[in-house]
């Protein structure tokens, strides 16, 4: 057996248990389009540079049933661990394309397979892959990684260590000697202790309140009805030119607003047309509060020992909050259309209010009082019906690599430039809904959405990004 290195916290948790049901669930994956000049041997030999100082690149997990739990002095009880797998191979390939091939489609078909496949137990939890094309400057580095490990705060330091790490003379400094710290080890004790399971329990109500309403008809269509084990997860990425995005940001900083809240907005509001429009909302009564949900980065919030847990930390340290937002039907089609704003404030409020009211701790309360084997039936639960909760968003915010670039090409004549950034996360163990990600790099906002297979179609999806975006525009322009 390998040698045991921490049990997984309820949350890390979560996420094998999620790919128990559906291939590849709890995946992120990147992707990285660069042009310049870079070899597979470059790509290869930096991964493992960044391998060796990076301990959450060096962990597997592995389910320790109770016979097993007295043979380690480590693991008291039966759950999930970290391990340390003996003399791992380097999980890297390297795809070298001719100039006929469609460099975008081989991209969008390895994204696919990163996000549909789950890693073995006993085995490092990361892959990664390096796309060229044959006598060109034209390459994509893909890094697929379990949120167990890693959220989005985390797999972007990475892809800029990595590149950092492309340079023969450069050195990769661990960010640290041990493996990080689950979320649970900061969870304050007023949430934690005894009472703080029965101020978590509110968090149900909320839940059961979005579920009614799921019900009733506001989701997604959804389309193909399976059992879990054959969800797989669909993608799509969508684009906002540098001067179209510059005007939201104008527009958000003129009206000092939230540019998180006008974009929530926008993802918002095409649901709820498109559910008005199918004549969905009859039933859900003429005023009702939607749950939109945000993924927060935790780690300006913990600290311990008075030590603030640093963003370039890897490890699974994010968590989810939900707004409420208060919904009139008769301004579906005018005033929400029109403008971001009477939606996009309350979304920025929701997530300021939940975060003080804790909620962001409370849900991996819930978790915890769930465990494994609740955890894995309210999942079953969730892909048997409509989503609760159709609609989660993360917000990564500006990203930038050009001095990681600048670094590892001090000696390329013909440098490197990164081109493009997306970001995935493979959350297709559920009922109709759709995660997505955005991200702006050089100006221009990228979104990624992910969605389960066949419970919802590519079309379906394709339309309501394709919506979003032109619904952004349209506020761009105005």
């Amino acid at each position: 057996m390998n040698p045991v290195i921490r049990p997984l916290s309820i949350h890390e948790a979560s996420f094998p248990v999620y790919a128990e049901l559906a291939p590849g669930g709890g995946n992120i994956v990147v992707c990285l389009r660069l042009s310049g000049e870079l070899s597979a041997e470059q790509a290869e030999q930096g991964l493992e540079k960044l391998r060796q100082a990076e301990a959450s690149l060096q962990v597997a997990s592995q389910f320790i049933h109770k016979a097993e739990t007295n043979q380690q002095n480590n693991t008291p009880t039966e759950g999930y661990y970290f391990v340390q797998p003996v003399n791992p191979r380097l999980p890297f390939a390297y795809t070298e394309l001719d100039i006929s091939d469609d460099f975008s489609q081989v991209l969008d078909q390895q994204r696919t397979q990163f996000l549909n496949q789950s890693f073995q137990q006993g085995e490092l939890l990361w892959r990664a892959h390096l796309v060229s094309e044959k006598n060109s400057h034209q390459h994509a580095l893909l890094l697929c990684i379990n949120h167990s490990i890693s959220d989005g705060t985390s797999v972007y330091h990475l892809m800029k260590r990595w590149l950092l790490a492309l340079h023969n003379s450069t050195d990769i400094i661990a960010t640290a000697n041990d493996f990080s710290l689950p979320l649970w080890h900061y969870m304050p004790k007023k949430i934690s202790g005894f009472l703080g399971a029965f101020r978590s329990l509110g968090i149900l109500s909320t839940f059961m309140k979005a579920q009614k309403l799921a019900d009733k008809g506001l989701s997604f269509k959804a389309e193909g009805n399976v059992p879990i084990a054959e969800h797989r997860c669909r993608s799509a990425h969508r684009s906002l030119d540098k001067a179209t995005f510059a005007s939201l940001l104008k527009l958000s900083k003129a009206e000092k607003k939230s540019i998180h809240g006008l974009l929530s907005a926008a993802l918002i509001q095409v649901l709820l047309a498109d559910c008005k429009k199918r004549g969905n909302l009859h039933a859900v009564g003429k005023y009702f509060s939607f749950p939109f949900v945000t993924t927060v980065n935790v780690r300006d919030k913990i600290s311990a020992n008075t030590t603030e847990v640093d963003n370039d930390i890897s490890g699974c340290l994010s968590s989810g909050v939900t707004s409420m937002v208060d919904i009139d039907q008769e301004l579906i089609d005018e005033q929400y259309q029109q403008s971001p704003w009477h939606l996009g404030e309350q979304v920025a409020a929701g997530v300021k209010e939940a975060l003080e009211q804790d909620q962001h701790w409370k849900v991996l309360r819930i978790y915890q009082l769930a465990g494994l084997k609740g955890l894995k039936r309210m999942f079953v639960d969730s892909s048997e019906k409509p989503l609760a909760t159709p609609i989660s968003f993360a917000n990564l915010g500006p990203v930038n690599f050009d001095f990681y670039v600048n670094r590892a090409c001090e000696s390329n004549s013909n440098a490197l430039v990164v081109e493009d950034y997306q970001a995935y996360a493979a959350f297709h163990a559920s009922g109709a809904g759709i995660n997505t990600v955005a991200s702006s790099l050089k100006g221009a906002l990228t979104l990624c959405l992910t969605c389960p297979s066949p419970v919802m179609s590519q079309q379906t999806m394709d339309t309501y990004a394709d919506s979003v975006i032109a619904l952004l525009a349209s506020w761009a322009d105005a």
